[in-house]
């Protein structure tokens, strides 16, 4: 056997790992905060949803199907949009590691490992819920990478994301509740807005640290578009409004006034990250912490109604 040659397992646990190097990056912004967003959501019971009285380990035993559905609707993103070429250039910038500019899979390869997971994806929903969600996003997708969508101003690529962030947001709650159980109320519809205005106004934070790639594809992100520090004091603004005004909406100023003080606080410390420390690996930290801060506003409307929750 040649040095070359690889088992059958070997070859598929290659394969497995760059499936997973194509989604790595976005683990921590999506599939982890909106796995949350749609638990916190189910947990928050009549605040949000049809379900008068919850019971918290059915809600937590649907933590893996939550998990799934939102790294199923990620993988059909990241595989269209890294593909094109214009990607792996950008990546082989920012993000070398990725599959194409590793040469880990050609884009040949990554065309039919696509076609592959368009029906996967779509099983998936069909089963876990959400299918509404995962048939907009593919038409987000398609507005996103294959009509550049992401180079177009940055007021148009942070609307397609909000949208997206609110496909993520609607679709992890309806597979929380429960297919065919439990459905979302008029209030949790208005509280994915306010998330979508979130991630509209905030989601600039991302382009902080890859200023390099963006400008080597000509996006037009707001720190290309605008002075740094004009666009620094654009993202930490609305990050400490957010904070406080998501915690007075859900009136933790009323009755959880620690929580209240623990979310301004951390608005307060990510706005000051944001506008005044520098550098690519200050950014870097700043966007962790940006998607540790969503996470944290997600559980607000749980924390405002747990008193309902059944063990």
């Amino acid at each position: 056997m040649s040095p070359d040659s690889k088992s059958p397992l070997s070859s598929m646990l290659n394969m497995l790992h760059t499936i997973w190097l194509f989604t790595a990056n976005d683990i921590k912004s999506i599939v982890l905060p909106e796995t949350a967003f749609g638990i916190f959501t189910a947990l928050s019971g009549p605040l949000l949803t049809s379900n008068p009285s919850v019971h918290v380990n059915d809600v937590l035993s649907r933590l893996p199907q939550v998990l799934l559905w939102n790294w199923a609707n990620l993988l059909l993103f990241d595989v269209a949009n890294q593909r094109l070429p214009a990607s792996v250039v950008e990546d082989a910038v920012n993000k070398a590691w990725r599959p194409l500019p590793s040469g880990r899979i050609s884009e040949l390869a990554a065309r039919r490992l696509l076609l592959g997971i368009l029906p996967a994806t779509f099983i998936v929903s069909w089963f876990l819920g959400g299918m509404h969600e995962t048939v907009a996003m593919m038409a987000l997708t398609w507005m996103y990478n294959d009509l550049a969508g992401s180079d177009e101003l940055y007021i148009i690529r942070n609307a397609i994301n909000a949208l997206g962030f609110m496909c993520y947001s609607s679709g992890s709650a309806a597979v929380a509740v429960g297919h065919g159980e439990h459905d979302l109320n008029s209030r949790a519809y208005q509280w994915i807005a306010l998330v979508g205005a979130v991630v509209f106004s905030t989601l600039s934070m991302q382009d902080m640290p890859d200023i390099p790639g963006d400008r080597t594809k000509g996006r037009k992100t707001l720190p290309l578009v605008h002075p740094e520090i004009v666009a620094r004091w654009a993202i930490g603004v609305p990050v400490f409004i957010w904070s406080v005004y998501l915690s007075v909406y859900w009136e933790l100023h009323v009755d959880q006034q620690i929580i209240f003080g623990a979310v301004v606080a951390v608005g307060a410390v990510l706005a000051a990250r944001v506008i005044f420390m520098r550098g690519i690996q200050a950014d870097k930290g700043s966007w962790k912490m940006w998607c540790a801060w969503t996470g944290f506003l997600y559980a607000l409307p749980m924390i405002k109604n747990c008193g309902h929750l059944v063990w």
